[in-house]
């Protein structure tokens, strides 16, 4: 019987995941990856704290290099190879690399091509010193331009844009986020957004609202941004206007997308083609509050895609589920979590909602150091069950809001989660957790 070949198109998150996972399950099968780009198996999430300083090497955010996986796990890796074509008849992908021209048959292939940065057609974008930080390339190719800048605009006020901003505020740099929509990360309700507001205005960061931007001038090197309201003058230019899937091979192999143009698979992680799978930031799932389609390219999820590509590709059953949207970040001193559905959000699927907020502290009142936090619920009107919750505080966030996706897992009600059993220590909390707070408050409304 010959050895099971599998291919695996990315080595990101989930290309990698996917690889090991499947190895490990049939260890006599054949598996390879192909990457695009020089790295594999890196955290992007860390590109912002390496351009700020706090990681120093930017090898650092390597986890494995290629020759890794060969030796010890017994993966083929090819870096700096892009798959041109595939085609699903004959299980045949051609490839262009360091080596030239290759083909390379498979009996399954797992697409984990990742995301591309969704830029919009500003005029001006070829001009010096107008950047995309999606890649750990990037980071490297361009860190000498962005240490040299002085005044730094930053177009999108998301995840990433907040996060180089604190990075370029900590070099010393003048900066601005240019943000069309009204309030900075979108993704949180009016109150957390508040909140970030404040904290940016506090951390020297000059945020343009309701501006949108319509290009760029200057002579060799980007001068000026201009929008509808005016114009900016600056030397550096990151554009941190969020990412799209990259499916162009799944389109021209005839893999079927789904409604938010990812890929569609099904809970194995398979396409509407036998033996294509398919996983990480090219692919849809399922929304765990909502039952729908949803995209949500984050990394904790490409990685778990991936575990059940592979698995189910080398020969296991595993299912992916779906996800909660839970997602935290930090801002200068404010660390900002959500999880499940934002009121917004519940709107755009028809479900009623009301919405609790409580401001409480982080420790018991006489422990010394003891910080402000707030905690927002979000309840399904007609039946009173936690759907979405969003906490903000300057201390404590990460474990209520992984206490608080749990509970929306569960189908919790306000009066379940006040009766949770929470761990306390006056140095970890009150004795009655914000968490408690916010289950009381929403009890007796």
């Amino acid at each position: 019987m010959n050895n099971r070949r599998i291919v695996v198109v990315g080595g990101g998150a989930a290309g990698m995941a996917a690889a090991s996972r499947a190895k490990r399950v049939d260890p006599t099968a054949i598996v390879k990856v192909f990457e695009t780009s020089s790295h594999v198996s890196y955290g992007a999430c860390g590109i912002p704290y390496y351009i700020g300083g706090l990681v120093s090497d930017v090898s650092k955010l390597v986890s494995y290099w290629p020759k890794q996986f060969k030796e010890e796990r017994g993966i083929d890796v090819s870096i700096r190879t892009e798959v041109k074509t595939i085609d699903p008849r004959s299980r045949t992908l051609r490839c262009i690399g360091q080596q030239g021209e290759i083909e390379e048959q498979f009996d399954s292939l797992i697409l984990a091509t990742g995301a591309k940065p969704a830029v919009p057609n500003f005029r001006g974008m070829e001009l010096e010193g107008i950047h995309v930080i999606r890649w750990l390339e990037d980071a490297e190719k361009k860190a000498s331009d962005l240490g040299a800048s002085k005044e730094v605009t930053i177009i999108g006020a998301g995840y990433i844009g907040l996060e180089l901003s604190e990075s370029f505020r900590r070099l010393g740099k003048q900066v601005t986020i240019l943000e069309l929509l009204p309030r900075p990360l979108p993704n949180v309700d009016v109150e957390v957004s508040e909140l970030v507001k404040g904290e940016l205005e506090s951390g020297g960061v000059r945020l343009k609202l309701n501006e949108k931007v319509l290009g760029f001038e200057g002579r060799d090197r980007v001068e000026k941004v201009i929008t509808e309201s005016g114009s900016h003058e600056t030397d550096l230019v990151v554009l941190a206007t969020g990412v799209k899937p990259n499916v162009d091979l799944a389109s021209m192999m005839g893999i079927q997308l789904g409604t938010t143009g990812a890929i569609k698979v099904d809970e194995t992680m398979r396409t509407n083609l036998d033996q294509f799978l398919a996983a990480g930031d090219n692919v849809e799932t399922r929304h765990l509050v909502t039952g729908l389609p949803t995209y949500m390219p984050f990394a904790q999820t490409a990685n778990k895609m991936g575990y059940v590509a592979g698995a189910n590709a080398g020969g296991s059953k595993e299912i992916f589920r779906g996800v909660m949207g839970s997602a935290i970040t930090k801002i200068f001193g404010l660390e900002i979590g959500r999880t499940g559905l934002s009121e917004a959000e519940a709107k755009i699927v028809g479900m009623q909602t009301r919405g609790v907020l409580i401001r409480s502290r982080t420790r018991a009142g006489y422990y010394p150091d003891s910080k402000e936090i707030w905690v927002k619920l979000i309840l399904n009107a007609t039946n009173n069950v936690i759907v979405g919750a969003q906490v903000a505080g300057r201390e404590g966030v990460w474990g209520r809001i992984a206490t608080l996706t749990l509970a929306i897992l569960n189908k919790a009600t306000p009066k379940q989660l006040f009766f949770y059993d929470l761990p306390y220590a006056p140095p970890f909390g009150p004795v009655w957790d914000p968490l408690i707070v916010s289950a009381r408050v929403a009890m007796r409304q």
